[in-house]
């Protein structure tokens, strides 16, 4: 049993499809949210978090491949579990590159179901978990958490350091301008930026002195290399 329900959207035109997977799912201690269009479904991915969708191949408005298709562009970067009456193997291969993850023919074992929807869960949580991290040297920065370690030892960072580094992160491997860390940091004078900068580099470079990573770009501003 889990603590925190994970959240499904089922899409499919098939209602009897949806009424018995909604049920079962719901059985298996999972939230579940359903859509018999594409455009119910895009809707509800506007206004709710998902953790995994079911979705049918054949379906009106759009196909299953190019709903997918829609989401892969998206980068909402959703695992989707397509199910389809088509079993040949090119259609498992277009489904595939349309963004699924895994492929289900009809019918399905319902255990079979589940235990692709746990394996797909799970790792698709670990994949988010490690986005959360930064590595920087031996540094890393965990920007949920907003914990920086070096070598499994904490290293303290002020809120402003916090702000700082999160931004600088956002903007890793380009330079950022003093102007425009002072606007996203609230207003920061451009001389504290200077010292928060210098702050960060003394707990983030094996030699501050010559940084590898937060560097200086002259007349531009700053740039964080990872």
């Amino acid at each position: 049993m889990r603590d925190d329900k994970s959240h499904i959207l089922v899409v499919d035109d098939d209602t009897r499809i949806i009424k018995l997977l909604k049920k079962f799912l719901q059985q298996n201690n999972f939230l579940v949210s359903t859509a018999i269009s594409s455009t119910e479904a895009f809707e509800l991915l506007e206004n709710f978090v998902f953790d995994l969708i079911i979705l049918d191949v054949m379906m009106p408005e759009i196909t299953g491949l190019e709903f997918a298709e829609k989401i892969k562009e998206s980068k909402k970067a959703l695992p989707i579990i397509m199910l389809t009456a088509l079993s040949e193997p090119e259609d498992r291969v277009k489904g595939l590159e349309a963004g699924a993850k895994d492929y289900l023919t009809k019918p399905f074992e319902p255990k079979e179901l589940l235990l692709r929807i746990n394996n797909l869960i799970t790792s698709h949580n670990l994949y988010k978990k490690e986005q959360q991290i930064a590595r920087i040297g031996n540094c890393l920065y965990d920007l949920s958490t907003k914990n920086l370690t070096s070598n499994d030892q904490a290293i303290a960072l002020s809120s402003t350091e916090q702000k700082l580094l999160d931004l600088l992160i956002a903007s890793r491997n380009e330079v950022i301008s003093r102007d425009d860390l002072s606007v996203k940091m609230g207003g920061l004078n451009p001389r504290s930026i200077d010292v928060q900068i210098v702050r960060l580099r003394n707990k983030l470079e094996p030699d501050p002195k010559i940084p590898k990573y937060l560097k200086t770009i002259r007349n531009l501003g700053y740039a964080l290399y990872i």
